[in-house]
């Protein structure tokens, strides 16, 4: 099957023959395949047929033009349709090769690879290639409504920034002469267009003929003071004195000054990702769903944004970075990483964003809510995938998610982000013990692993089955190569320093499960350790109660507020239907071994509550009452 819209619109194949004929239909397939590859909702189909005044029928009607699209398409023996259909809309499947919109898209990025690469002729050539498949004004026999023109607007504008471009390449190697009735054309279609004037005196200065060079930029100043009250740019005036007094210089290859940053083809796209894992392994189901969302997940113009929620130490960084890595092509304007945490502000991290584009230091604005308005600025209308890491406040991702409908936002946390408005939220927990085991294998050696394999299935249950723990025992017992996997399960098995045996050069769980720590309010820190005190895997909320010495609707506020900051986690209910929490056992452990002084309550005397939901919780006044409550006294020495 071949599409063409890089003019009027196309669609040959064994089935189709020509143009699909009827209007309507025709409209809704320029729609898919300006958004090959991604779901357009029906609501969006509606609003560009009907705009603001569609019938009653409006998307029954849309169905029957799929329909019809489906007929012209399909042939009788296809397995499945070309469009597919889905809760939210439509999508058609584009091949490489079948779509003259995506081959100049892939034509223009590799262009600019090549060209960073050092190969100014190669860049030329994929260029050339990438305007040959123009064949006239885009979708040029199809109606555009609201949601098609601008669209529309902007890949035309493209191709116009391109061919510039491709032009000032071209002079940069010498093809002053050859380019003269190409840039000659340009100028009289464009007759306000600085940039193909600027390049028509180059082609004739670098030629010789100087008069005609001069005679070019009086026409253009003289038009411009007439019609836009403006003169030309300095850029203008220099070149005019060059070629006055014969100074003119070769063209350079890439223009020197600075571009504008709406210029989709003269600003740098980063790839600022950390590095893909080797030892990356399972997270099957959460890779399928965090992919679903990424290509198929937005509706209308909102950017696809989806949050990993996960415990300290549950992989969710590895896994935002290998999905990362793995959608590259489908963002060929850049990849942004950002590490957060709760001091981030948005003010540094925009500036970081800015300068990446190859924006200019002094170009970036001075307030917040400017250097916001310029980074949506950027990133409507382009392909760009933000991996914002251990986000903590909702507010400061408001102003670092891009703006485009085609761009992506990859968002890891701890807390639940409550009001981060059109967010898919993928919870990423504890590995499988098979994909744990493997996790083992993988950094500490696959055959001591596979001999010992009931020992290297307790090794990630002692681990909580927590990657960063998993990893941590792989990397001991890779140091260690003279160990069997049973030797450091028999160390671990000691509760008292199961934490400790996980300590290597580079990695400290307990740094982790600290650091969730310190980040919670000095009253939550202080419930914490006292639940964390219960005797048993798991605890109800009357056990939480009894510890904590309030009634069970105050209790509720501080469960909850740990259950967000992913330290504990729901378990199963019991038999008479109460429910149940668990606290990771290497969290728990973390916090028994903390021996806080018994004296040390974090919470000042005479502030002693919280409010979470109309609720209010106050701290008991006195720790040995709390101990008390407690079912097992060993445990509950170590806190307070």
């Amino acid at each position: 099957m071949k599409f063409q819209i890089l003019g009027s619109l196309e669609a040959e194949g064994p089935i189709a023959r020509g143009t699909v004929s009827a209007a309507m239909p025709r409209r809704v397939l320029a729609m898919l395949l300006l958004n090959y590859d991604r779901t357009v909702t029906v609501s969006s189909l509606v609003d560009e047929l009907w705009d603001a005044h569609p019938p009653k029928l409006a998307r029954k009607t849309v169905q029957t033009y799929v329909y019809t699209l489906r007929k012209h398409l399909d042939g009788a023996g296809a397995e499945a349709s070309r469009i597919e259909s889905s809760p939210l809309g439509y999508k058609i499947r584009v091949e490489p090769g079948e779509l003259d919109y995506r081959e100049f898209e892939t034509a223009v990025q590799q262009g600019l690879v090549t060209l960073r690469g050092g190969n100014p002729r190669g860049a030329l050539e994929r260029w050339r290639g990438a305007l040959g498949l123009w064949r006239g004004a885009m979708l040029a026999d199809v109606h555009l409504g609201p949601l098609l023109q601008p669209i529309v607007t902007r890949v035309e504008g493209d191709r116009l920034r391109l061919r510039e471009q491709t032009i000032d390449v071209a002079l940069g190697l010498g093809e002053h002469r050859d380019l003269l009735p190409e840039l000659e054309l340009l100028a009289a279609t464009n007759p306000l267009h600085e940039g193909f004037h600027a390049q028509l005196m180059t082609a004739l200065g670098g030629a010789g003929d100087r008069s005609r060079a001069l005679t070019v930029f009086t026409e253009l100043r003289d038009r411009m003071v007439a019609q836009l009250g403006l003169d030309p740019s300095a850029r203008l005036v220099e070149l005019q004195r060059q070629i006055i007094e014969g100074t003119l210089e070769p063209a350079p290859l890439v223009r020197v000054e600075a571009p504008p940053p709406a210029d989709p083809f003269r600003t740098i796209a980063p790839a600022q990702l950390p590095p893909d894992s080797e030892d990356f392994v399972g997270r099957r189901s959460e890779h399928r769903e965090l992919a679903a969302h990424v290509r198929h997940g937005s509706a209308g113009n909102a950017p696809r944004v989806v949050v990993l929620k996960g415990a300290a130490g549950a992989g969710k960084t590895m896994l935002a970075t290998h999905m990362g890595h793995e959608l590259r092509p489908e963002f060929p304007d850049g990849q942004l990483f950002a590490a957060l945490g709760p001091a981030a502000d948005p003010f540094d991290v925009l500036e970081h964003f800015l300068l990446a584009f190859g924006i200019p230091r002094s170009q970036v604005p001075d307030t917040l809510s400017e250097r916001t308005g310029l980074y949506r600025s950027w990133t409507s209308g382009r392909r760009v995938l933000v991996v914002l890491d251990d986000a903590v406040h909702a507010e400061t991702l408001r102003h670092l998610i891009p703006a485009g409908r085609a761009c992506a936002a990859l968002v890891t946390t701890r807390v639940g982000l409550q009001g981060l408005e059109g967010a898919r939220r993928v919870d990423v927990g504890p590995l499988p013990v098979a994909d744990g085991v493997h996790l083992l294998r993988q950094v500490a050696g696959d055959s001591r692993v596979t001999e010992e394999p009931g020992a290297a299935n307790e090794l990630v249950r002692l681990c909580d089955n927590l990657p960063l723990a998993i990893r941590a025992a792989a990397e001991k017992l890779a140091a260690r190569p003279s160990w069997r996997v049973v030797e450091l399960v028999d160390r671990m098995r000691d509760r008292d320093q199961r934490l400790q045996e996980l300590v290597t050069r580079r990695l400290d769980p307990s740094a982790s499960f600290e650091d969730a720590y310190l980040r919670l309010a000095p009253a939550y820190r202080w419930a914490f350790r006292r639940l964390c005190a219960i005797d048993g895997p798991d605890f109800t909320m009357q056990d939480a109660a009894r510890v904590l010495g309030t009634g069970l609707a105050d209790a509720e506020c501080p469960v909850a507020e740990l259950d967000d900051a992913s330290l504990l986690t729901v378990a199963e209910p019991r038999p008479d239907g109460r429910a149940t929490y668990r606290f990771p056992e290497l969290v728990r452990l973390h916090a028994l071994l903390r021996h806080e002084p018994a004296h040390a309550v974090d919470v000042p005397a005479d502030v002693r509550q919280w409010t979470s939901h109309g609720a209010r919780w106050n701290a008991p006044a006195s720790d040995d009452a709390t101990r008390q409550a407690t079912r097992s006294p060993t445990h509950a020495s170590h806190v307070a």
